[in-house]
């Protein structure tokens, strides 16, 4: 007899709203607190590099970088922050 009208396809899901990242706020800091900061950093690298006068050799050496490259990433993330 009649056949069945043609059903209409579902229509398709609508595609996920795309999510903003935001980025971390960047934190100011004043210039007292930056100069507190800094002095913070040079008193680390100073008992750093005084434990590391107790030791000798290749072991001194290892150290004394170490504690360099800690006090340059300090006041790299310090400067990053102003």
């Amino acid at each position: 007899m009649f056949a069945a009208p043609p059903q209409a396809a579902p229509a398709p899901a609508p595609a996920p709203a795309a999510t903003a990242v935001t980025p971390a706020p960047v934190v100011k800091l004043t210039r007292a607190e930056r100069k507190a900061e800094k002095k913070q950093i040079e008193a680390t690298e100073k008992m750093a590099l005084a434990e590391c006068k107790k030791m000798s050799g290749a072991e001194k050496t290892a150290c004394k970088k170490d504690a360099k490259a800690k006090e340059k990433a300090a006041m790299a993330e310090l400067k990053a922050k102003k």
